[in-house]
């Protein structure tokens, strides 16, 4: 009789442990989107493949989830221009997110509802002035409370008609390179080739490892990079202008068309500027009316993507708690 009760006094222990370990585990992939393994990001995407959802309307990425390691969460991006959305898409995969690509409002309330699809997003980014864009706002805030918003806004440079970027090499990394970088990091229509300076610790060389641009240690390298339209020198060094000459590519100009297309650029973008004012104080609005956690005007830069969407993971634990 001793013998059998100790016998089931023991399974009984065996049992009340396994439940602790595994009930610790679910607590775990709950409350830690930081440490949540990717395997189950991946269970889904699986199971997407297998049985993809019902419905004209039903949209899933191909790059859905990453495969390995940990995630530090899962980010649904909502917005119509596909080079746009992709481009979001490898910045934040960069960053450890994983990523949900949706092409409307409409279908994001229809990903959102399907399956385990809430469990698993920790933040929504979506054009609110496009289609259904607002009505999605409101459908997450009201019945995904949990889920922090981040409002998207302005125009990408295929909407404002910027199809062929200005393509500019920066000659120089002192304050001139630092303010051409500052300027043209952040315009609409033109694109950063690269920029170099003799000094490896130049400040302007610095900035731009932080927002991805390449930086070249050997000037002739960069000189004769094609598909270069305008060479901007800023080095002072008088026999730059020589090397310029011998090595520039045949499309490439120091001063003239490109320069001048570039100058009415910036007074094109001061005019989309005020126009946006509105989208930009609606959005703030919203904001403080804790609708969102944070806006992201377009074309915006991957440090500010990414501030943001740490904002809103942020906003998210806080909430939880």
């Amino acid at each position: 009789m001793l013998s059998t009760m100790g016998f089931w006094g023991y399974l009984a222990i065996v049992v009340g442990v396994a439940a602790l370990v595994w009930v610790f585990y679910v607590c775990l992939c709950l409350l830690s989107p930081q440490k949540r393994p990717r395997r189950i990001a991946d269970s889904l995407a699986e199971k997407a493949e297998q049985a993809p959802p019902k419905g004209k309307h039903a949209a899933w990425s191909a790059t859905m989830f990453g495969s390995h390691g940990y995630s530090n969460g899962c980010v649904m991006v909502v917005e119509d221009e596909s080079d746009l959305r992709g481009n979001m898409r490898v910045k934040l995969e960069r960053a450890g997110y994983d990523v949900i690509e949706i092409e409307d409002g409409e279908k994001a309330i229809e990903t959102i509802s399907s399956g385990e699809m809430s469990f698993m997003v920790d933040v929504v980014i979506t054009d609110i002035l496009k289609s259904k864009g607002l009505e999605a706002i409101t459908y997450f805030k009201t019945h995904y409370p949990r889920i922090s918003l981040i409002g998207l806004t302005g125009l990408t440079n295929f909407e404002m008609g910027y199809t062929q970027p200005t393509t500019i090499a920066i000659l120089g990394g002192g304050k001139g390179g630092s303010a051409l970088l500052s300027l043209f990091s952040h315009l609409p229509g033109t694109e950063i080739v690269g920029i170099t300076d003799k000094d490896p610790n130049a400040p302007a060389l610095k900035r731009a490892n932080k927002l991805r641009i390449p930086v070249f240690h050997d000037a002739i390298s960069l000189i004769a990079s094609e598909g270069t339209n305008l060479i901007m020198d800023v080095t002072g060094d008088p026999h730059m202008q020589q090397l310029i000459a011998e090595h520039k590519g045949p499309g490439a100009e120091v001063l003239g068309g490109a320069a001048a297309k570039l100058l009415w650029n910036v007074v094109q973008h001061e005019a989309d500027m005020q126009a946006n004012a509105f989208r930009t104080e609606t959005m703030a609005s919203l904001v403080k009316q804790g609708t969102i956690v944070d806006y992201l005007v377009k074309p915006f830069q991957e440090e500010t993507l990414i501030a943001s969407v740490t904002k809103a993971m942020e906003q998210r634990e806080i909430h939880r708690l």
